[in-house]
């Protein structure tokens, strides 16, 4: 029948899936409606995957493939995959944040430090700065706290704007945050210009652009809301992000040795 289809998969594949959907509610990826179960299983390594009813699509295709796959679609930014894993991966009854989406946030900011750090470096190589003479544990902290402020400003001006916006709808804030920690992997692209040796990182904007792109088609896919509804969402996050950072600089007042008004040159913050 074309309802039901059957493919033997890899064990190790579907059990890690099997870990984390064990007590979702499970969502067609194709068209968002909501169905009784992704899947049938019969054996150690043989499962059934279960098409949906109104669009005849099988409800999740992702269940038998691999994280390369996923990754790709996540970069083509298909509607699909952010459905897979903001409704058919997160467990949607738990209160905080995904311990694995947590640990990714985690590594998000340490990945934004590093890189705030290496851009830093390469635009004092040439100045007298009076912020990279000093130890490394204090330049460390306060480049992690500014990392860790535009964090939490993105995402809480981002949640506001949408209890604002849509505060006849029940929201799962936590959920939003995790969208936006999901939909921010392009940021992890960095590391390959770094590991390219691109001093200035001039094409880093462009992970800027992927990354503004995953985090409005996320949010489009969680809230059921149009592209240009979300876009506005993210970009007021943006603003409020950047307007955190200016403030963060003028009153620590750090000197980068990049002029006689160092808060003015961001270009080593900008990701």
């Amino acid at each position: 029948m074309l309802s039901i289809f059957e493919r033997q998969v890899h064990y190790g594949s579907f059990q890690f899936f099997l870990h984390f959907c064990s007590h979702n509610m499970s969502t067609c990826v194709e068209c968002g409606k909501a169905v009784q179960n992704l899947y049938t299983q019969y054996g150690k390594d043989n499962i059934r995957l279960t098409s949906c009813d109104r669009c005849q699509q099988f409800a999740d295709k992702y269940i038998e493939h691999d994280f390369v796959i996923i990754f790709i679609d996540m970069l083509l930014l298909k509607p699909q995959v952010y459905r897979h894993l903001l409704f058919n991966r997160i467990s949607q009854k738990g209160k905080g944040i995904e311990s694995n989406v947590l640990r990714f946030a985690i590594l998000l900011i340490l990945f934004e430090v590093y890189i705030k750090w290496f851009r830093l470096e390469q635009c004092c190589t040439h100045s007298d700065s009076a912020f990279v003479q000093r130890p490394l544990y204090y330049q460390y902290i306060y480049i992690l706290s500014l990392c860790v402020l535009e964090f939490a400003v993105f995402h809480l001006s981002i949640c506001l704007f949408i209890r604002v916006l849509l505060r006849h709808r029940a929201i799962r804030f936590n959920y939003v945050s995790m969208a936006l920690v999901i939909s921010s992997f392009g940021k992890m692209l960095l590391i390959l210009m770094v590991i390219w040796n691109y001093e200035q990182l001039e094409y880093s904007w462009l992970v800027s652009v992927i990354t503004l792109a995953s985090n409005v088609e996320a949010l489009s896919v969680y809230l059921d809301l149009s592209h240009i509804s979300t876009l506005g969402i993210v970009l007021f996050g943006v603003a409020c992000r950047t307007m955190a950072q200016f403030v963060f600089l003028v009153t620590t007042y750090e000197d980068i040795g990049m002029n006689t008004r160092p808060f003015l040159q961001t270009k080593w913050l900008i990701l």
